[in-house]
């Protein structure tokens, strides 16, 4: 089998008027597009060093979030959390030959929330990764300036505190 790099694998996804369309979009704090794309990324290097399956992860992990918010918005007020992963495996499918493993990264990938448990390391380290990703992701761009408010009022009050003795 030939080793593909990410580009090879990602290219012809996120290269489509489609993909390209989730720049619009902003989930934790920056767009869907970023936040497929580190997580494929990341599922990338770690699918590849455990000799896995590392493109089909890879190409699960870019289309795990693969709807725009307008389609979300259509599906009648549902659970993001819960509705979003089958928005994502409709796209795809229509899109894309995805096989047993796309199809259960992208449908799993909310688990414990969805109810849907990974079958594969492949669908599990995708959605290690999502979360780990989001996470980071929350910290940095959505609590950035929750974070430097805190540390502002901390600050303070530990100097209150200091200036009573």
């Amino acid at each position: 089998m030939e080793k593909l790099t990410f580009e090879n694998i990602a290219d012809p996804i996120i290269r489509t008027e489609k993909y390209q369309s989730l720049k619009k979009d902003y989930h934790h704090g920056l767009t869907r597009y970023i936040h497929s794309v580190k997580v494929a990324k990341g599922t990338y290097f770690i699918a590849k060093l455990l000799k896995l399956d590392y493109i089909s992860a890879t190409r699960g992990a870019l289309l795990h979030d693969y709807f725009n918010e307008e389609e979300y918005l259509d599906s009648k007020g549902l659970e993001k959390p819960r509705i979003h992963p089958f928005l994502a495996l409709n796209n795809a499918s229509h899109e894309y030959r995805l096989n047993m493993i796309e199809k259960n990264i992208i449908i799993s990938h909310m688990f414990p929330i969805g109810n849907i448990r990974p079958e594969y390391l492949e669908s599990w380290i995708v959605t290690t990764v999502d979360k780990v990703v989001a996470l980071d992701e929350y910290i940095v761009y959505k609590f950035k300036d929750k974070l430097v408010l805190f540390a502002i009022f901390a600050i303070n009050f530990i100097r209150f505190k200091c200036d009573l003795f």
